[in-house]
């Protein structure tokens, strides 16, 4: 019995998208299955603006203060451990740290909700952003020559595919059972680091990096070349990480004026609200990243990012309109939610690309320094226009932000295709 062609025609669309992800290294694979572990537990960090606000009492203020405090006692690590995961193994960094944060999330879990507690969530979050810049050198590290994109993708995809449900569930948990939250935190984390332990090989990558990425053997670990000599020689580099930083800087709102407007308008159905659009985003991603990433696999690196600011403006635009009407909040989520995936398949490739593998760390920690240090700016400047009532003007501003993203990126595609046409002629 033949199958209709409509069926058909799915079936092999749908074999289309998957196949894409074919050719990977089985670390690759294994670090989307961990990724996605981990994501099915994360519940603590994504409630840490309605952890401050709602069980602490913290204003909107205070609770800037307090993530930005957060978030500048974990910006030192970016850049730590961007230098260390240069230097030794970035298996083992990545390890090492998840148990310091196991630890730290199971006692947490045992212990009644005071600072105490607070703190220790900082500290977790420190080592979890220690491991970041180790854990996107090692996917550079182990991904074939020509995958970055799609290695960046699947890594992406497995992250949302575990907070399609997280949030929700953290939602659901927030008033009643928050210290379950910190017990799965905690369980997941170890699953993830288990997989890593037991069937990443590091060494498998030290080959892939293209030609013109890789560093003279005399060079290495020497003043010959520094990853300032590096940016120095492609204003690109430097333009690039401009946009990013500063369409991240405006997108830390969605975990922090986002669910702070929820709550105001909505009361005690804020928190269940925050967590059903985060998992509605969470959907979206897993439904439209492997299509996003097939369709755009021919538009350069510089092209993605700036499609995917004009969704995040259009997104954040869309939210501010819709104050206090719930179905636009989804409108506006989807929007952002492409945005989301095109900078996603944007970045990671473009730094592994142009800068050389044994620098991958350090750039990936320099940008996630300057990410937290933008998302900081953002977050207090908009907090205190919250306590004065200025909650339509805290998105505004957040917007502009957005904006002056989208023109750096503007002038980066400009002058990328620029120095395309003087190859070509």
């Amino acid at each position: 019995m033949k199958l209709p062609t409509k069926i058909l025609q799915r079936e092999t669309i749908l074999m289309g998208l998957l196949e894409q992800y074919k050719g990977l290294s089985r670390a690759n694979y294994i670090l989307f299955v961990g990724r996605l572990v981990t994501c099915l537990g994360s519940m603590v960090m994504p409630m840490m603006t309605l952890l401050l606000n709602k069980k602490f009492g913290f204003s909107a203020s205070q609770t800037a203060f307090w993530v930005i405090i957060a978030g500048l006692v974990a910006l030192p690590a970016n850049i730590i451990g961007g230098q260390l995961a240069d230097r030794y193994s970035k298996k083992w960094m990545i390890i090492l740290s998840d148990v310091v944060s196991i630890v730290l999330y199971l006692i947490c879990g045992t212990r009644e909700l005071n600072f105490i507690v607070f703190i220790m969530i900082i500290i977790a979050g420190f080592f979890q952003t220690l491991e970041g810049p180790a854990y996107q050198a090692l996917v550079a590290r182990v991904t074939p020559e020509g995958k970055q994109d799609k290695a960046f993708s699947l890594l992406y995809l497995g992250a949302n595919l575990g907070l399609m449900l997280a949030p929700t569930i953290a939602g659901l948990l927030f008033n009643n059972y928050l210290w379950l939250c910190f017990i799965l935190d905690g369980a997941t984390i170890a699953i993830s680091t288990i997989l890593i332990f037991l069937f990443v090989d590091e060494n498998i990558g030290k080959d892939f990096a293209p030609e013109e990425t890789k560093v003279p053997k005399e060079a290495k670990d020497t003043d010959e070349l520094k990853l300032k000599d590096i940016l120095a020689a492609n204003k690109g580099i430097i333009l690039f990480i401009i946009a990013f930083v500063l369409y991240q800087g405006s997108y830390a709102q969605f975990s922090y004026l986002m669910p702070l407007d929820l709550t105001r308008l909505h009361g005690d159905m804020g928190p269940t609200l925050y967590g059903t659009i985060t998992s509605f985003n969470c959907v979206l991603v897993v439904i439209l990243t492997p299509i996003a990433t097939k369709i755009v696999e021919a538009k350069t690196n510089e092209m993605k990012l700036a499609m995917g600011i004009l969704m995040q403006v259009l997104g954040f635009a869309v939210f501010l309109v819709c104050l206090g009407k719930i179905p636009g909040y989804y409108i506006a989520i989807a929007l952002f939610t492409i945005g989301e995936i095109l900078t996603v398949l944007a970045e990671g490739p473009y730094m592994t690309i142009n800068i050389p593998q044994e620098f991958h760390g350090r750039i990936f920690g320099v940008v996630g320094f300057a990410d937290a240090l933008a998302a900081g700016v953002v977050m207090y400047n908009s907090g205190w226009m919250v306590d004065y009532g200025m909650y339509h003007m805290a998105w505004i501003f957040t917007i502009v932000v957005s904006i002056l993203a989208l023109g750096s990126a503007a002038v980066l595609v400009m002058k990328s295709n620029r120095t395309r046409l003087q190859k070509m002629v």
